[in-house]
């Protein structure tokens, strides 16, 4: 089971971050109470608030052509591959959190659909330590 907190960062912070993804996945990785309000507030200020209904219902629609089973059972959606495994996501404030059991390749398509849909997605998987943007960030060359 892979556990991926998918974040939506201000583009105004996107070059900022970018580079520093490994001090962010340790920031969302703290366990402390005491410090996690201060995080909190801290990805407050970088993350953008999702459309909550919005996104779910963009991921339904893309994925439920692909998918053997997709449905909304209270604010999770849960999606089911017979091959592939199944994904259940739940939006929060800030992030997304996507609960993976299966293969990799479910992910991948969580990924790609999410790209599609914004190109300010950064996600976290704490447990491995893996981290990365969903779709890449595009530099200007001076």
């Amino acid at each position: 089971m892979r556990i991926y907190s998918i974040f939506n960062i201000r583009k105004e912070y996107q070059s900022f971050i970018f580079g520093r993804e490994r001090m962010l996945l340790e920031m969302v990785g703290t366990r402390d109470k005491v410090l996690e309000s201060s995080v909190s507030m801290e990805l407050s200020f970088i993350c953008e608030p999702l459309a909550e209904s919005d996104v779910r219902g963009q991921i339904f629609n893309q994925l439920q052509n692909r998918f053997s089973s997709t449905t909304l059972i209270g604010d999770t959606l849960k999606i089911e591959h017979q091959i592939k495994g199944e994904i259940k996501i739940k939006m929060c404030k800030y992030y997304i959190e996507a609960v993976c059991e299966g293969s990799r390749m479910l992910d991948l398509d969580l990924f790609q659909t999410l790209g599609q849909i914004n190109d300010s997605f950064l996600a976290f998987n704490t447990e491995e330590a893996e981290c990365g943007w969903l779709k890449p960030i595009k530099h200007l060359a001076y």
